[in-house]
């Protein structure tokens, strides 16, 4: 007798598209390179994840309001030193929003057996892109 209460809720399927990265890897590079590379590495990984497009842009958003944040103290204080400690606290909170929308979709694709592609190139491509445009911008409109 086959009942649907002892059928596995999580059936094994293969992936669609490009493995997704572990959103809490996206700590290091938002450490390092600021609000905008965790924004743009959870938006990249979110879609990887096919998460809704409301998702999306409330990680960008997060991810503009920690750069607009880091512009603010940039503004406030002198030297360089508070600045960059506002940058790496803004990209931390950035990864803690990555973290909180993609947390449960990344545990339901592990269940289903995908295995997480690696994150070491993408990471650091983004903390030193990012990290440079945000000092370019902040050059630029503050200093």
């Amino acid at each position: 007798m086959q009942d649907e209460l002892f059928s596995p809720t999580i059936r094994e399927q293969p992936a669609p598209g490009k493995p997704p990265w572990r959103p809490e890897s996206i700590l290091y590079p938002a450490f390092f390179g600021g609000p905008l590379a965790a924004a743009a590495l959870g938006v990249l990984n979110g879609g990887r994840l096919a998460l809704p497009s409301r998702h999306l842009a409330a990680i960008g958003a997060a991810g503009l309001v920690g750069f607009g944040a880091r512009l603010t103290v940039a503004a406030a204080v002198d030297g360089n030193a508070p600045v960059r400690f506002g940058a790496m606290i803004a990209g931390i909170l950035v990864s803690l929003v990555v973290l909180a929308f993609q947390r449960k979709p990344f545990r339901s694709y592990t269940y289903r057996g995908g295995e997480p592609a690696s994150l070491v190139g993408p990471g650091i491509a983004a903390a030193i892109g990012f990290g440079v445009l945000e000092a370019i911008l902040i050059l630029v409109l503050v200093r």
